[in-house]
Protein backbone atom coordinates (compact mmCIF):
# COMPACT_ATOMS: atom_id res chain seq x y z
CA UNK A 1 0.00 0.00 0.00
CA UNK A 2 1.70 3.48 -0.72
CA UNK A 3 1.42 5.99 2.04
CA UNK A 4 0.99 9.77 0.74
CA UNK A 5 5.04 10.24 1.21
CA UNK A 6 5.53 7.53 -0.97
CA UNK A 7 3.30 8.69 -3.66
CA UNK A 8 4.56 11.69 -3.75
CA UNK A 9 8.47 10.79 -4.09
CA UNK A 10 7.19 8.44 -7.07
CA UNK A 11 5.52 11.03 -8.83
CA UNK A 12 9.20 12.97 -8.31
CA UNK A 13 10.50 10.16 -10.03
CA UNK A 14 8.16 10.32 -12.36
CA UNK A 15 8.77 14.11 -13.37
CA UNK A 16 12.58 12.84 -13.37
CA UNK A 17 12.12 10.33 -15.58
CA UNK A 18 10.41 12.53 -18.04
CA UNK A 19 12.78 15.82 -17.43
CA UNK A 20 15.76 14.51 -19.51
CA UNK A 21 18.24 15.68 -16.87
CA UNK A 22 20.49 13.62 -14.82
CA UNK A 23 19.52 12.90 -11.58
CA UNK A 24 22.03 14.81 -9.57
CA UNK A 25 20.55 18.03 -11.44
CA UNK A 26 16.90 17.02 -10.99
CA UNK A 27 17.29 16.56 -7.18
CA UNK A 28 19.49 19.64 -6.31
CA UNK A 29 16.68 21.10 -8.07
CA UNK A 30 14.17 19.62 -6.07
CA UNK A 31 16.24 20.37 -2.77
CA UNK A 32 16.55 16.52 -2.45
CA UNK A 33 19.71 14.86 -1.81
CA UNK A 34 21.01 12.52 -4.75
CA UNK A 35 20.52 9.35 -2.86
CA UNK A 36 17.34 9.77 -1.29
CA UNK A 37 16.03 10.67 -5.31
CA UNK A 38 18.37 6.77 -6.15
CA UNK A 39 16.72 5.76 -3.10
CA UNK A 40 12.81 6.27 -4.32
CA UNK A 41 13.82 5.24 -7.65
CA UNK A 42 15.11 2.08 -6.81
CA UNK A 43 12.15 1.12 -4.65
CA UNK A 44 9.48 2.00 -7.42
CA UNK A 45 11.48 0.23 -9.87
CA UNK A 46 11.46 -2.68 -7.74
CA UNK A 47 7.60 -2.48 -7.19
CA UNK A 48 7.01 -2.30 -10.31
CA UNK A 49 8.47 -5.91 -11.08
CA UNK A 50 6.42 -7.58 -9.23
CA UNK A 51 3.85 -9.73 -10.61
CA UNK A 52 1.52 -11.72 -8.87
CA UNK A 53 2.78 -15.23 -7.32
CA UNK A 54 -0.56 -16.97 -9.02
CA UNK A 55 -2.31 -16.47 -11.81
CA UNK A 56 -5.78 -18.07 -11.95
CA UNK A 57 -6.46 -20.03 -15.40
CA UNK A 58 -9.44 -21.21 -16.46
CA UNK A 59 -10.40 -22.49 -20.13
CA UNK A 60 -12.84 -20.77 -22.10
CA UNK A 61 -15.44 -23.49 -23.40
CA UNK A 62 -16.10 -26.69 -20.90
CA UNK A 63 -15.47 -29.61 -22.76
CA UNK A 64 -17.90 -32.21 -23.45
CA UNK A 65 -17.17 -35.82 -22.07
CA UNK A 66 -19.03 -38.64 -23.55
CA UNK A 67 -19.37 -41.57 -21.86
CA UNK A 68 -17.29 -43.73 -23.94
CA UNK A 69 -14.43 -41.36 -24.04
CA UNK A 70 -14.62 -41.59 -20.03
CA UNK A 71 -14.44 -44.99 -19.87
CA UNK A 72 -10.81 -45.25 -21.68
CA UNK A 73 -7.72 -43.72 -20.86
CA UNK A 74 -8.61 -40.47 -20.10
CA UNK A 75 -5.07 -38.89 -22.14
CA UNK A 76 -5.56 -41.14 -24.94
CA UNK A 77 -8.05 -39.39 -26.98
CA UNK A 78 -7.65 -36.72 -25.46
CA UNK A 79 -6.48 -33.00 -27.09
CA UNK A 80 -4.67 -30.70 -24.38
CA UNK A 81 -6.96 -27.56 -23.10
CA UNK A 82 -3.34 -26.13 -22.22
CA UNK A 83 0.14 -25.49 -23.49
CA UNK A 84 2.71 -24.03 -21.76
CA UNK A 85 6.15 -24.34 -24.03
CA UNK A 86 8.97 -22.89 -22.22
CA UNK A 87 12.33 -21.40 -24.19
CA UNK A 88 14.12 -24.71 -22.66
CA UNK A 89 12.16 -26.94 -24.72
CA UNK A 90 9.97 -28.43 -21.90
CA UNK A 91 6.27 -28.24 -22.41
CA UNK A 92 3.52 -28.59 -20.07
CA UNK A 93 0.26 -29.97 -21.48
CA UNK A 94 -2.99 -30.03 -19.14
CA UNK A 95 -5.65 -32.21 -20.23
CA UNK A 96 -9.25 -31.29 -18.96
Amino acid sequence: MKTPKSAAMFAKVDEWEKSGQSLREFATAMGLSKGALSYWVRKKRKISRKTPSFVELSPLVKPKVSIEASSKHPIADAQAQLVFTFPGGMCIKVYG
